[in-house]
């Protein structure tokens, strides 16, 4: 096929490339072999061209996702630990609340009887003190009204009682 030919050739995917490895190579005099290598690009140029595509190494990203997933296994199995120890000590507390609210009962219940005790002391003071204040009275009607005072010595010394 002549130069002109393939210039006027309908334009596809196959004669695409054709062409640019043809025209790549015709820059370069003596050198008629067209150059299929994967390594140029589509915009490689005919001096330099494009530094080959990396080699991707599948094993390295597998041992990546494997260690990705132990990891993650690694913090599920820590969150499980983690959800029982929070569970135990819920449990612990919630005993606790229950012993410290039947604390409570008993104290409360302990307070109140000593109200009522105290109450009742009280009441039985009133009643002495009332006992108290009729005797007096009692003794003072029946013998006091005859009582005699004693002046005060100027001296400031020892009052004598009979």
């Amino acid at each position: 096929m002549s130069e002109q030919a393939v210039k006027d050739a309908a334009p596809s995917a196959g004669n695409s490339i054709l062409m640019r490895a043809w025209q790549a190579n015709v820059a370069r005099p003596g050198d008629k072999v067209i150059s299929f290598s994967p390594a140029l690009s589509d915009n490689a140029s005919a001096d330099g061209g494009a530094p080959p595509l990396p080699q991707r190494d599948w094993t390295s990203a597998i041992d990546l996702v494997q260690e990705a997933a132990e990891a993650i296994r690694i913090s599920e199995e820590r969150a499980v630990e983690l959800e029982n120890q929070l569970r135990s000590v819920i449990g612990q507390a919630e005993e606790e609340v229950r012993q410290l609210q039947k604390t409570l009962a008993a104290s409360q219940q302990m307070v109140s009887q000593a109200e009522d005790r105290a109450r009742r002391a009280e009441a039985r003071a009133q009643e002495a003190e009332s006992w108290l204040v009729r005797i007096h009275d009692a003794v003072f009607t029946a013998f006091g009204s005859k009582a005699k005072t004693v002046p005060a010595e100027p001296s400031g010394g020892e009052q004598d009682t009979p």
